[in-house]
């Protein structure tokens, strides 16, 4: 089977009110920034990055990847920056990844990619929860995202159900899905990966 073609889209669009409204991309971690981590990551799994951001285009420009936001104005949750990503993909396939998970699996293509055959869509699963923004999906979906969008949808997970997307066991792997969205989350990253 041949390689397949993945663009990663870095989510780094949202208002990140759980972290005072600070970035929680450019939040530091290790004296690198939490985006950075993230595709330190997946940059060997896929083919191409961009970064999905509203605000700070400047810092996220110095990683040197393509940069956008979302198409449809006033931070509408990561279903408009997954939208708007799709729009930009020059592949069938993409992996968007949310900007506050820096300690992903470095088989997680591998992992997810052995169910495209029979779904539209695949994310994490991991044991506990759910992870839909870190996120398999084909460009097909694209218009019928449109269609959720402009009815005013916003809920990730409903839209994922709509397209039978499913998710993969990774409940090996807990630790790899922490989302970084609270100080308290980010002060305990640091003490614990020192």
């Amino acid at each position: 089977m041949e390689k397949l073609s993945i663009t990663a889209i870095v989510l780094a669009g949202g208002q990140s009110s759980r972290m005072n409204g600070n970035d929680k991309g450019l939040l530091l971690l290790k004296g690198k920034p939490l985006y950075q981590h993230v595709i330190d990551c997946i940059q060997y799994q896929v083919n191409s990055i961009m970064i999905n951001c509203n605000r700070h285009f400047e810092q996220y420009q110095k990683a040197g990847y393509p940069i956008f936001s979302d198409d449809y104005k006033g931070y509408l949750g990561p279903l408009s920056g997954i939208y708007s990503g799709l729009q930009r993909s020059q592949t069938q396939w993409n992996l968007f990844v949310s900007c506050d998970t820096p300690f992903l699996p470095d088989n997680l293509i591998t992992r997810l990619s052995k169910h495209i055959d029979t779904n539209k869509a695949v994310y994490p699963f991991d044991g506990k929860y759910n992870h839909p923004t870190i996120l398999l999906i084909n460009k097909i979906v694209t218009p019928q995202l449109k269609a959720y969008l402009e009815q005013g949808d916003r809920k990730l997970m409903i839209f994922l159900q709509q397209i039978n997307a499913l998710s993969v066991d990774f409940s090996d792997k807990v630790s790899c899905f922490i989302n970084i969205n609270t100080p308290e989350i980010l002060n305990k990253a640091k003490q614990e990966k020192a």
